[in-house]
């Protein structure tokens, strides 16, 4: 072989050589790239999905103290504020329920409470994910943002949809007798264990809670 034959082979190979490693590296790059896009997205969702569940418990802590400044029962509900069958139940107790700020037209005025019940439907679903990001299920817990980047319930052509679905879930508070008769369950008067419910259908399906106690505390 003469020697102008195999510096064209050598060429060749470190042609190839090039490209492998350039290869690799271009694939590294991009693997980096997509891994921290990845992050930012989930990060942001966390955020996201952090904020509107403590919203909603704010907001159920909000509707408890308004009542004792108005010297009401701590768990009453102000018919203002029901949007189904407020001359059917007047006072929150355990059940699943949707809860938002309901902003006004005048920016002056402050933002009122919109509570709704579930239906009896999403209840038996227990929770099932498979309903709740379904579009024709009777129980809409989807969130989008309005022209002010608000997120609210209400999905009309005007307002954007998002991955994000909420809805709280209402439990009496049960702790054990010790005492007298060990392991019995005993329920607690005057006080709800509240968790809010956030879930993301965005990519892959990601759940977020936030459990705490909210009790009549003039009790």
């Amino acid at each position: 072989m003469s020697k102008n034959k195999t510096h064209i082979w050598f060429t060749v190979v470190e042609l190839l050589v090039w490209i492998v490693i350039f290869t690799i590296w271009i694939l590294s790059a991009y693997l980096l790239v997509y891994s921290a896009l990845n992050s930012s997205v989930k990060s942001r969702n966390e955020i996201i999905a952090s904020n509107l569940a403590r919203e909603s418990i704010e907001l159920i802590k909000n509707n408890r103290d308004s009542n004792w400044s108005k010297m009401l029962k701590w768990n009453k509900l102000d018919s203002t504020i029901i949007k189904h069958n407020p001359t059917i139940w007047e006072y929150l107790t355990w059940w699943y329920y949707k809860i938002s700020n309901e902003y006004q037209e005048d920016t002056s005025s402050n933002p009122s409470i919109n509570i709704q019940k579930l239906s009896s439907t999403f209840e038996e679903a227990n929770e099932n994910t498979t309903y709740i990001l379904n579009p024709s299920s009777e129980d809409k817990t989807e969130l989008c943002l309005d022209d002010k980047n608000r997120y609210t319930y209400d999905c009309s052509w005007t307002n954007k949809s998002t991955h994000f679905y909420s809805y709280i879930k209402i439990e009496k508070l049960k702790t054990k007798n010790t005492t007298i008769t060990p392991n019995t369950e005993i329920i607690v008067d005057n006080a709800f264990k509240v968790t809010a419910q956030i879930i993301n259908s965005e990519r892959t399906i990601t759940k977020y809670s936030i459990s705490t106690i909210i009790t009549d505390w003039k009790k």
